[in-house]
């Protein structure tokens, strides 16, 4: 069965708007409400992403086996330890330690709007700079 987008949003408006007619009768300001709601919009859509592109009926959600001994990335030269490519290794010592900083921010699951605010460099920099890596990568 799929996640029903439309049946779920529905909810989701008819929850918010009882929630805000709480908030209103208790006088809280209109421009604080419509950054909850915004909030809250955005949660409902993260929430949804990831439940579209949840399927646990595929194979491999029955197979899959916890990984113990896999070591936690703190740093880059944690980064650097993993890498078993001696090619790849070359490679990132003579990189721009900028690059360096993105792929272990992208290790830790930030994504690329909060990796531009963190590094205070524009995304397109940071898309320029991962497409190097990934044409390395290819040859």
């Amino acid at each position: 069965m799929g996640y029903d987008y439309k049946k779920e949003y529905i909810r989701w408006k008819q929850w918010k708007e009882n929630e805000e007619k709480i908030l209103r009768k208790h006088h809280v300001d209109e421009l604080t409400i419509s950054d909850l709601r915004k909030f809250d919009l955005a949660q409902f859509n993260a929430e949804r992403s990831f439940k579209r592109h949840q399927n646990v009926t595929k194979d491999i959600f029955f197979t899959t086996q916890p990984i113990y001994d896999k070591k936690e990335i703190n740093n880059i030269d944690d980064i650097l330890d993993e890498i078993e490519s001696e090619s790849l290794f070359e490679y990132l010592k003579k990189v721009d330690p900028v690059v360096l900083n993105i792929i272990e921010l992208k290790i830790k699951g930030y994504n690329i709007n909060e990796i531009s605010q963190i590094l205070g460099i524009s995304i397109s920099s940071i898309y320029r700079r991962i497409k190097k890596v990934k044409k390395f990568l290819k040859k």
